[in-house]
């Protein structure tokens, strides 16, 4: 729309990996911001889940060094891990993920809508909107729709990134998760709203 006072937009071969760092970068907040407010909302209102609010998540899970690693909504599976152990298997699948998307391949497997399939499947997919196994409701089969899905995503993901990143200034001001935050506010609107809270002298920290 040319507003773009740093001149990113100069080099058309940068701006095209702006784009997808941006739409990686958008996905990930958007998971990020669904995993911030909903086990938060799900402790809260009784789900047996310790550590929901997301700041807190890490001390609470570790348990004399080990990580209770699989919640579910209504109940914790005990499957004590170690840290270490835990970081390894994250970091060898985000890896292999990274990869096979970063080089356009895969491994065999199964879709729903697509059954099973070789790695072949893979091959020349768009490494930023695949398609593929990864559609199986068909979503882009439309290219009007798919056009458009393409749009609601970006601004969706922008608004989730800076969804998170106000979650973070909030949990630093307030020493509270989001949901907790929300509810004080539809609770007592005006009594509990951003003037308030940088008002009050209680807040934590102070600015």
């Amino acid at each position: 729309y040319g507003y773009d006072p740093l001149g990113l937009g100069k080099d058309t071969a940068q701006v095209a990996k702006y784009r997808e760092a941006e739409i990686i970068h958008a996905r990930w907040a958007m998971l990020a911001a669904a995993g911030i407010i909903i086990p938060e909302g799900l402790e809260a209102n009784g789900a047996d889940i310790h550590g929901g609010v997301w700041f807190e998540t890490g001390a609470e899970m570790l348990n004399g060094g080990t990580l209770d690693y699989f919640a579910v909504p209504f109940g914790i599976v005990s499957n004590p891990l170690p840290l270490i152990l835990v970081i390894a298997i994250e970091v060898g699948l985000i890896g292999a993920v990274e990869t096979y998307r970063r080089t356009g391949t895969g491994p065999a497997g199964y879709s729903p809508g697509i059954g099973k399939f070789d790695p072949s499947i893979f091959n020349g997919l768009d490494s930023v909107n695949p398609g593929g196994p990864f559609d199986p409701l068909g979503l882009a089969d439309d290219p009007e729709v798919f056009a458009e899905l393409k749009v609601k995503e970006i601004k969706n993901g922008r608004l989730a990134m800076i969804s998170v990143l106000g979650f973070a200034a909030q949990a630093g001001v307030t020493g509270e998760g989001p949901y907790a935050n929300w509810a004080k506010h539809v609770s007592d609107p005006f009594g509990y709203n951003l003037l308030t809270v940088l008002g009050a002298e209680d807040r934590l920290p102070t600015l």
